[in-house]
């Protein structure tokens, strides 16, 4: 009996010690998710890695939806890209991060960017973004030429294995299928940070 108790107790004190971890990093994130907002997000919300759900058949819809698989620098079909299952285990060592909602492809890469360099000045050095490529207006890849910025090429959601919809939907933040090129497109990208 006296085990169970101590059990329970180191448990009680675990769960305690681990909601507290997860506060501090909420307020935290509030720097970044202002940040955010104040470069021109939609939404910006703070996320626990748990949050996230990686499904590989993400995959399939850039090999088999994309007209640029394998062309672009940051497709997952590049030369020494990882698979859906390596970058789960890569990112499921990071705890928390902050997801960046904008109707406009370039301003979410721009926020992610910006708050990942942000984040790394601030200590956090392992902090990495994700969003759908849009520094170029057309990618090098598919002429055959080097990336023009690799410093700040990043992978989409679904290109590392990151079911989108499902994991904005639990923020309740805007994404549906599009029933036609003029729907307004709701564009995620997203920071790792510690």
């Amino acid at each position: 009996m006296e085990k169970d108790s101590v059990d329970l107790n180191s448990r009680s004190t675990e769960m305690k010690n681990n909601s507290a971890e997860m506060r501090s990093a909420a307020e935290k994130a509030e720097k970044y998710i202002r940040k955010a907002m104040d470069m021109g997000a939609d939404h910006a919300v703070f996320f626990r890695t748990g949050d996230i759900e990686f499904d590989p058949r993400s995959l399939l819809k850039c090999m088999f939806g994309c007209a640029s698989w394998g062309k672009d620098h940051t497709c997952p079909s590049r030369p020494g890209a990882l698979k859906p299952w390596e970058y789960e285990q890569i990112f499921r060592k990071y705890s928390w991060g902050v997801i960046i909602h904008s109707h406009n492809k370039k301003i979410s890469q721009d926020i992610s960017f910006a708050i990942e360099s942000e984040a790394f000045t601030d200590g956090y050095y392992m902090a990495f973004s994700l969003s759908d490529c849009a520094i170029c207006a057309e990618c090098c890849g598919p002429k055959g030429k080097p990336c023009a910025d690799p410093r700040k090429a990043r992978p989409a959601f679904h290109s590392v294995g990151i079911d989108v919809f499902k994991t904005v939907r639990k923020f309740g933040l805007p994404i549906e299928t599009l029933k036609s090129e003029s729907d307004e497109q709701n564009w995620y990208s997203a920071v790792f940070i510690e």
